[in-house]
Formats: C-alpha cells, sequence, structure tokens
C-alpha cells in the first residue's frame, strides 16, 4: 500500500491493530501494519513521480526479498476531478494510466507515452472489479467512479485543464503519483490499482479545496481499499 503524504496514510494508522516502528528507507517510510488481521506494508512515499517510483521499487523488492512474492500494489490518498458527475469527496478507481508530463510525439509515440514504454498502463482487471464492488459501501453522500489517471509532477491549475481535455479525452481524475506506481509495477510483473478520494476540482479554487478537503478524501479512499482488501480474504 502506497500512500504520498501522512494525511493519506492516517486513515490507515487510525485502523491498524499493530503497527510496526516507521523504518526509513531512502526518502520513504516503510511500515508493517496489521487491520482486520491482514498484514500490509504501508509505504508513505512522499510526492511526486521520482518518490512514488522509488518508493514502489524498495517495497516490492522488500517484499519480494522476505515473502517471495507481491500480491498487489495499491495506490491510496487523494486526486483532483475532472470527470463528469464526479464531486469533491466521491472516490475514483484507476482503470487506466498516461504520463501528462510525456511528449514525445515528434517520434511517432502517442502523447502521454514514454519512449519505449506502453502507451498506458491498464490496472489490474481483479482489483479493480473489487474496487468498485466497494460502492456498495459508500453512503447516500458520494459514489465511486472509474476512468482514466493522467499524473504530473504539477499541480493542477485552471490553465492546463483545456489541454489536458483536448489531449486526455475522457480523464477521470489527476494525481501526482499514480502513473509512476504503475510504471514500476509493469516493469516488475506487480498487479497494481490506485484509488482516490476526490479532494478538488477542476477550477480556480483547487489548492483551497485541496487543503479543506483532504483528509475526509483520504479518508474515503481508505474505505474502499478497505473493502478491497476484505474481499481477498478467505471466507
Amino acid at each position: 500500500m502506497l500512500v504520498a503524504m501522512e494525511e493519506e496514510a492516517a486513515p490507515f494508522l487510525e485502523r491498524a491493530s499493530d503497527i510496526d516502528e516507521a523504518v526509513p528507507v531512502g526518502g520513504s517510510l516503510h511500515r508493517d501494519v496489521v487491520i482486520d488481521g491482514t498484514s500490509i506494508l504501508l509505504v508513505q512515499s512522499g510526492i511526486g513521480f521520482v518518490n512514488a517510483a522509488g518508493a514502489a521499487t524498495s517495497a516490492i523488492l522488500r517484499a519480494e526479498l522476505i515473502g517471495g512474492r507481491v500480491e498487489a500494489v495499491i495506490s491510496a490518498g487523494t486526486a483532483g476531478g475532472l470527470g463528469p458527475g464526479l464531486r469533491v469527496g466521491d472516490v475514483a478507481v484507476g482503470a487506466e494510466y498516461v504520463n501528462l508530463d510525456a511528449d514525445a510525439r515528434v517520434f511517432g509515440y502517442r502523447i502521454g507515452q514514454v519512449p519505449g514504454m506502453p502507451a498506458s498502463y491498464v490496472g489490474d482487471a481483479a482489483l479493480h472489479a473489487r474496487a468498485l464492488s466497494g460502492a456498495a459501501r459508500a453512503g447516500a453522500s458520494w459514489s465511486v467512479h472509474s476512468g482514466l489517471f493522467a499524473s504530473s509532477d504539477s499541480f493542477m491549475t485552471p490553465g492546463k485543464f483545456a489541454r489536458i481535455e483536448h489531449d486526455f479525452p475522457g480523464i477521470t481524475a489527476t494525481d501526482m503519483e499514480s502513473i509512476a506506481i504503475a510504471q514500476t509495477c509493469h516493469v516488475h510483473g506487480v498487479p497494481f490499482v490506485s484509488i482516490r478520494g476526490i479532494s478538488d476540482l477542476a477550477g480556480p479554487t483547487g489548492a483551497d479545496e485541496f487543503d479543506s478537503n483532504a483528509p475526509a478524501a483520504a479518508e474515503r479512499s481508505a474505505e474502499v481499499v478497505l473493502s478491497v482488501l476484505a474481499s481477498a480474504r478467505p471466507r
């Protein structure tokens, strides 16, 4: 489980029945936690592509050294919403992931594609389906959406939205980590899905909305993530 910030780790730590001491690995913090009987490696990566990719790599390698197999990587936390019908407090589940900062079209690549890598990354089908089933746990005031996640190392501002919506039709949410984790999981052959609470929407007040709504959005993300883990436990 990867989160970028302390506020995104908090919902999981609050629910944990057992928390090992945090271990610094590079710029990330690794914690072994137990939630509802399930052992989880909770990694707080820091914000942005490099932090996310480094943290995901260290988590995968550590898990492989200890257990020999990584069942899945889930990215949790917050995101900005762009898709129709999304509201602050809803949850978005990534079906596909692209890189907003990648533009090598002059060499024949698609917008959003890193040279030599896939044009996009598709989330693990089983994880995605289990995340969407978490909609049944949603209250009347919020819902779960599925769609394209586009990530950037830049926070989204109103001036960028017209270009983004033109270049990436069908975009649902933006964040600063999911594509980096998706690419890392792709090269390691590990199932991946990103489940993010919507903290802000496209518009001039996005940064203020994020500051106000991030804790609640992270809480909603955690609820859906934990429903995914619960559905994977033997009955």
